[in-house]
């Protein structure tokens, strides 16, 4: 409302003009008391709103600054780790696996593939894999059974290609620290078969050295067959969620490792 020079707008002869303010009278003067106190009272009360807005946001930024400087990553993967078993879905959930980091080509694995067995031959050597060779924990599996280009998929990890697998199982548990115990495996299908079993162990130090242990779980895998009687799939489920399981890889755990089983 403050100006240099003040005008004011008069009707003569029904026309509109303009006359300059005397400068000695106060600024805005020509406005009724009532008209300039309401103004007033809106300009305040626009720049307490403002001001607020302004408080609000530097909070904001401060809050957000603050929480970036203050926690550290390891800080934020313990509050991730903490919060995420709240918000776990049920147990026995469907595979809902995210592809694993990078493992090399897709390349061929072992000697010649074992093609035209009949699913009850595929069966037995599985059994043989998981009872003996323990292979979830050891990565010792019989390979000319499994096609090159199969895929692998749990509720934490997805991968495609036999050599990946391998790989990746390598990083993962400690033989000497861990145990695969095969409940059972039938033939359910002409392509089908189902194994139920189970598995704790603790992880390898190298790649987890907090001392992680993984307690025993219940599992299911399905092993479905190609046209060339290989395995081209295999899909576990676990009795616990991919949370917990996340919760367990990164939990420390004091003291010597005890036998899981």
């Amino acid at each position: 409302h403050q100006c240099s020079m003040q005008m004011q707008r008069h009707r003569w002869g029904g026309h509109l003009g303009v006359q300059p303010i005397n400068p000695t009278q106060p600024a805005c003067s020509h406005i009724p008391r009532r008209r300039r106190a309401h103004a007033w009272q809106q300009d305040n009360t626009c720049m307490a709103v403002k001001g607020a807005d302004v408080h609000s946001h530097s909070q904001r930024q401060l809050t957000h600054t603050q929480l970036t400087h203050t926690l550290s990553r390891r800080d934020l993967l313990l509050i991730g780790t903490t919060v995420a078993p709240l918000l776990a879905p049920p147990s026995w959930i469907s595979s809902q696996a995210f592809p694993l980091a990078p493992l090399g080509n897709v390349v061929h694995v072992g000697g010649d593939k074992r093609t035209g067995l009949t699913v009850d031959q595929v069966k037995d050597i599985l059994a043989e894999d998981l009872k003996t060779r323990m292979y979830f924990v050891t990565g010792n599996l019989t390979e000319e059974v499994f096609a090159d280009d199969c895929s692998f998929e749990d509720p934490t990890n997805s991968v495609v290609g036999l050599a990946r697998y391998l790989k990746a199982l390598t990083i993962l548990f400690d033989p000497a620290d861990s145990k695969v115990l095969l409940d059972d495996i039938n033939v359910t299908g002409p392509r089908t078969i189902e194994a139920d079993w189970q598995l704790g162990g603790w992880l390898r130090a190298s790649a987890f050295p907090w001392n992680a242990r993984i307690k025993p779980i219940s599992g299911h895998t399905v092993y479905t067959l190609n046209d060339e009687g290989l395995v081209i799939r295999q899909l576990q489920t676990w009795s616990i969620s991919p949370w917990t399981a996340l919760l367990q890889t990164f939990t420390p755990v004091p003291g010597p490792r005890d036998p899981v089983f």
